[in-house]
């Protein structure tokens, strides 16, 4: 993927919760729906900061269901004054199954090697699943025609750019990508972008 395709359509900004209370435990987190710590709303607010300094224009705030990105969107919303964050159940975070609520040691423990070997265990959503929900719930935001912010989860970015042979890399809270759609409709993967320097290298519930 390209980061420079011409497009007809705005790009979104999809990023990172900030930090969570299982973030900061290590422990990953699937479809548990975990609290921000006090760390991540100052992520927030610091993301709001960061928008409007650059002078990025945000139309709409769109967020996961899981309460981690929720409240996350629902900080930057204020902040910014765009009213209250749209709510989208195709973005909440991969269903990773056994591993919910375990450390990377413990999934060692249990399952040897699997993610040096990029392998998942029984219940763990596939990633054509989450590329398919994910991707089509961008695309129908990217043809709004709205600046949009949204609010997702690491293992959802990462795996949409993996799908699509984009660089992938461990992401930090409020961390992520622009998305756009090419000219012929296709949804590309564009540069990473970091909306909060006081975030800092958590659990990535990626394979």
């Amino acid at each position: 993927m390209t980061t420079n395709a011409s497009h007809s359509t705005l790009p979104i900004i999809v990023v990172r919760h900030g930090e969570s209370e299982w973030n900061m435990l290590g422990k990953w987190q699937g479809r548990a729906d975990t609290q921000l710590t006090d760390a991540g709303r100052r992520q927030a607010r610091e993301a709001a900061h960061t928008i409007a300094a650059l002078g990025i224009v945000i139309d709409r705030v769109v967020a996961s269901s899981l309460t981690r990105a929720s409240e996350t969107a629902d900080i930057i919303a204020r902040h910014l004054g765009v009213g209250s964050p749209h709510i989208d159940e195709r973005l909440v975070e991969t269903d990773v199954g056994p591993w919910e609520g375990l450390c990377e040691q413990e999934i060692e423990a249990g399952w040897p090697n699997y993610l040096r070997d990029r392998r998942t265990p029984p219940n763990f959503e596939p990633p054509h699943e989450v590329f398919a929900r994910a991707t089509t719930a961008l695309c129908d935001l990217a043809r709004s025609g709205e600046r949009m912010l949204v609010v997702s989860h690491s293992g959802v970015i990462r795996t949409i750019r993996r799908v699509m042979k984009a660089h992938d890399r461990r992401l930090h809270n409020l961390e992520g990508c622009f998305f756009h759609l090419s000219d012929a409709g296709e949804l590309m993967a564009g540069e990473f972008v970091l909306l909060s320097t006081s975030s800092r290298a958590v659990t990535n519930d990626a394979v």
